[in-house]
């Protein structure tokens, strides 16, 4: 027994909310620098779409995917590479925006 269910993916199931949630968050990336000091760089937004969706295999559970559309390509010498920005907003947005919408951490499948 595992919380009352007969086993830990049938307790993981029953807390599936909706089957896909997508969410789209501005992450500022530095696109050019023109000088020496810490305010002399370009900066533009890049858009990092993240879709959670439920995946019931046989270890079930929500499957982040994600995608970075920047107007530059990453990484550069000034930003992080798109992976490292998409952990940075995962960590910073999506696991409050995912515990707003009622889905647990014990249910993120990392893939």
């Amino acid at each position: 027994m595992f919380n009352g269910y007969e086993n830990e993916d049938d307790y993981v199931r029953s807390l599936k909310k909706n089957e896909t949630y997508r969410f789209s968050y501005n992450y500022e990336i530095v696109v050019n620098r023109f000088g020496d000091g810490d305010d002399d760089v370009e900066l533009a937004d890049a858009s990092v779409d993240i879709t959670v969706s439920w995946d019931d295999s046989s270890v079930p559970g929500y499957i982040i995917s994600w995608n970075v559309d920047a107007p530059t390509s990453l990484p550069n010498e000034w930003t992080n590479s798109k992976e490292e920005i998409v952990k940075e907003v995962i960590v910073r947005y999506l696991y409050s925006d995912l515990e707003a919408n009622g889905i647990s951490s014990e249910t993120f499948k990392f893939v």
